[in-house]
């Protein structure tokens, strides 16, 4: 055979109908034929072809000691973090510039996901800060007329690992018999098994200042425009701007634009900020935003929200509502797989009416640990945990969730124009 017609044969051995001898099956051998141009070199004369399919390139390991093999999507590399699941069906681009997933693999419980691709207008930070994305099936194509790229190449581009083609249902029912485990991925053929799971349990998320990281370094004005499409509940605003300081643990933009389409001008400023300088701004009322982590590794931020306490309305979302929890006397614990998902139902103890939540944290306020005055306004359906508080005699309001996800419907973002009538009435009386 001459160099320049070169062909490799592939045998598929296929079932054509079964055999009453024996038992068995009688087959068929189809073979094929794959060009040179296809080889993985682009060399005929290696004589190397490219598979057509994906092969198994990467593993998670677990630090329970279970490894489960993989294919991986976006960049390559080794890395260790804390897994967790999550229960939403869409929304993976916000989960993957959510701050708060600092420290963490996720693993998306919906099988297929990049279905929609990935656009600009979707992105809650200006990068990704969670460690890796573990999905059970990675869409072949995307459908969505806002989509400017595929999930596989957003990651690359991020430089961020992701892993599919593993059964993730069992993945999922592990972590919520034993709790969130910590693990590694790795695409590193050179790296052992041993040597993987050795750095999986080396490591731990519990005590780590997650919230220096992904904090902003200075002050800025907020000064982005909701898009018009996107904009709702405009009709409450009462034509008088509030002048809110954001603190920054991790905050999300879809936070800042829900507080400016209430009519806020908003100051984001670090989480190491001080009180101090911040009282110097004359604020109408202080935002403590989410962020990822243990609130127990940032003791200044406890120290700052003490100091802001009673002197302006302040209004915690996540980890500020956790901040909010220590800084008023109580405590707060780790959760066994913590909340993460766009389904959570909540009841507000007010009203009585129930709200469907997006939420994601790992650590809850015990409200058994609060002192008197405090009152629990929320509760988590699914476990009764604390899912909002407030302190009148110090204008506090805080939520456990997030109300400017609007999951499906808009049930929680009422709670912006709480807060704008805290701040209102504040004004008023002083």
């Amino acid at each position: 055979m001459a160099a320049t017609t070169m062909t490799t044969t592939l045998g598929f051995v296929l079932p054509t109908s079964l055999s009453p001898r024996r038992g068995g099956f009688r087959v068929s051998v189809i073979r094929c034929s794959a060009s040179p141009l296809t080889t993985s070199t682009g060399s005929a004369a290696s004589g190397v072809v490219e598979k057509p399919w994906s092969t198994y390139d990467a593993r998670l390991v677990l630090e329970d000691g279970s490894i489960w093999p993989a294919k991986s999507f976006g960049a390559p590399g080794t890395r260790v973090a804390e897994l967790v699941f999550n229960t939403s069906l869409t929304g993976y681009q916000e989960i993957l510039t959510d701050p708060s997933y600092a420290g963490q693999f996720v693993l998306m419980t919906n099988p297929q996901i990049g279905n929609t691709g990935v656009n600009l207008d979707d992105e809650e930070s200006e990068q990704c800060f969670l460690a890796g994305l573990v999905i059970r099936s990675l869409s072949i194509s995307t459908s969505n007329w806002r989509c400017t790229k595929t999930l596989a190449d957003y990651l690359t581009e991020r430089n961020l690992m992701g892993i599919y083609d593993l059964d993730t249902r069992a993945i999922t029912r592990r972590l919520r018999e034993e709790g969130s485990l910590n693990g590694v991925l790795s695409t590193e053929q050179s790296k052992t098994d041993e040597e993987l799971l050795h750095m999986s349990r080396s490591w731990d998320i519990v005590g780590i200042d997650l919230i220096s990281d992904v904090s902003c370094k200075s002050p800025y004005e907020w000064v982005d425009k909701t898009d018009p499409e996107w904009d709702f509940n405009t009709n409450t605003r009462d034509g008088k701007p509030y002048r809110v300081i954001a603190y920054d643990f991790g905050i999300k933009h879809n936070i800042l634009r829900r507080l400016s389409s209430y009519g806020c001008q908003i100051t984001v400023v670090p989480s190491t900020f001080p009180a101090s300088e911040a009282l110097k701004m004359n604020p109408d009322g202080i935002l403590f935003s989410n962020g990822p982590g243990d609130p127990s590794a940032v003791p200044y931020a406890v120290e700052t929200v003490k100091e802001l306490l009673g002197k302006v309305p302040v209004y915690g979302i996540c980890m500020g509502h956790q901040l909010l929890g220590q800084a008023l006397g109580g405590k707060t614990f780790k959760m066994k797989f913590g909340h993460h998902g766009g389904n959570h139902p909540v009841r507000n103890n007010r009203t009585g009416q129930v709200e469907i939540s997006a939420q994601n944290h790992n650590y809850a306020v015990d409200p058994a640990s609060l002192p008197g005055g405090v009152e629990v306004t929320h509760v988590n359906l699914n476990d009764g945990s604390c899912a909002g508080l407030s302190f009148p005699a110090m204008n506090v309001m805080s939520l456990q969730y997030h109300p400017e996800a609007s999951p499906g419907p808009h049930d929680s973002d009422n709670a912006f124009r709480e807060f704008i009538e805290l701040m209102k009435r504040s004004k008023q009386s002083s």
